[in-house]
């Protein structure tokens, strides 16, 4: 019988080559939180789609490159980034499957953008572009465990109850965001430059995401932690 939850993390693509890979501070920020993390390959098809489901109590969408705007009805534009088809198929089939099964689903980053995603939502392609705001607002210099500006959480919602607090501290490392979250994401906190930074699913909270990167914060802001405590938590009532 597992002791502890299995948590699966999607990661990022080398196709030149031939990797996946994930950086340590999730595998790192997991494991503090109680849960065992695995790095999860990029597969096309819905069978093994499953079967790693069942091997897993939770799945973590992690950062990485931009998803390509077809995926949600848009035509790219010039100011897109990099994208990783492989890793869209992949995220787009098994993320739906994983909140079918009513498992928890944490997205950082790319995995909030992958939610929208599969929830019906939009994404903002390029925010400086698109929106005015310079890109050094939400695309940070290193350190990257420095937080750059604050997210105010809506009040009584559960990114508030999970923190403990109605804002946090947070860094920022992404050009793209949520545009329009669909009739399926609460949204549950923003910059103050109204960028999205936070929702859940309406039907389960048990899925949810941040656009910031708490992994890079988790070992020394408690607010940080908590977010990944209570996502194995969710994995761990999941596998009971």
């Amino acid at each position: 019988m597992k002791k502890h939850p299995v948590i699966g993390i999607s990661g990022s693509h080398n196709a030149a080559d031939c990797q996946f890979y994930i950086r340590e501070n999730y595998m790192e920020s997991v494991l503090r939180a109680g849960g065992v993390p695995v790095l999860l390959p990029e597969i096309a098809d819905e069978e093994t789609a499953e079967a790693l489901l069942d091997s897993i109590d939770g799945l973590l969408l992690a950062g990485g490159v931009d998803i390509l705007p077809a995926r949600y009805g848009e035509q790219t534009l010039p100011a897109c980034g990099e994208v990783d088809e492989k890793r869209d198929v992949f995220e787009l089939l098994i993320t739906p499957m994983a909140i079918a099964r009513r498992m928890p689903v944490f997205g950082i980053c790319r995995g909030i953008q992958t939610l929208a995603v599969v929830l019906g939502g939009t994404l903002i392609q390029d925010i400086e572009s698109q929106r005015g705001i310079p890109a050094i607002v939400h695309q940070q210099k290193p350190p990257y465990n420095a937080a750059t500006h604050e997210v105010r959480f809506v009040s009584g919602g559960l990114l508030e109850r999970i923190v403990g607090s109605a804002s946090m501290p947070v860094n920022s490392m992404h050009h793209q965001a949520i545009k329009d979250a669909g009739e399926h994401l609460r949204i549950e906190g923003t910059a103050e430059d109204g960028i999205i930074e936070a929702v859940s699913y309406i039907e389960d909270e048990r899925v949810f995401g941040v656009q910031f990167h708490p992994e890079y914060l988790s070992a020394e802001s408690e607010q940080a932690a908590k977010l990944f405590r209570y996502f194995v938590e969710q994995a761990a009532a999941y596998q009971r």
